[in-house]
């Protein structure tokens, strides 16, 4: 009878915790659902730091940092770049097309992997790194007001 009950008891506690984790997984997929239903836009606006990521040997990311860390709109968005691609909100992903000058850029929301934004960039019409910045900084004025400092007298 003493087996009986210790088995019946252990039965008893694998269910609580199954029981228990139960819910805990299905906010955990709501949240998720949350995140996802965000569109680029509302992304792109509440996004406060940047990874930039190089697939080419062609583009140094420390470059795109200091272009983009030049822009009036970068420091009053009060943006930064993170160092680790795991405190970033955007992963600035860059490649080039093979036997081109033609750069690519994806906008990656790192949360879900999903391209919220990109473009292509020639290395013809002067520096990439400065392009890219110029094409993110463009399509991020599009979703965040900017007001230009006056210059002081």
């Amino acid at each position: 009878m003493t087996r009986l009950t210790h088995r019946t008891l252990a039965i008893l506690l694998v269910s609580i915790c199954l029981l228990l984790t139960i819910p805990s997984a299905s906010a955990r997929g709501l949240l998720q659902n949350e995140v996802v239903r965000k569109t680029p836009a509302e992304i792109l606006q509440s996004a406060q730091t940047i990874f930039i990521r190089s697939k080419t040997i062609y583009f140094k990311p420390a470059t795109l940092e200091t272009e983009l860390l030049k822009r009036e709109e970068f420091e009053q968005w009060e943006m930064a770049i993170a160092r680790n691609q795991s405190d970033a909100d955007l992963i600035i992903e860059v490649d080039r097309k093979l036997f081109t000058n033609i750069f690519v850029y994806s906008v990656i929301y790192r949360h879900t992997n999903m391209v919220v934004a990109g473009g292509k960039i020639g290395s013809l019409g002067g520096s990439v790194e400065a392009q890219i910045a110029n094409s993110f900084i463009k399509r991020m004025r599009r979703v965040r007001p900017f007001t230009p400092k006056t210059p002081e007298m």
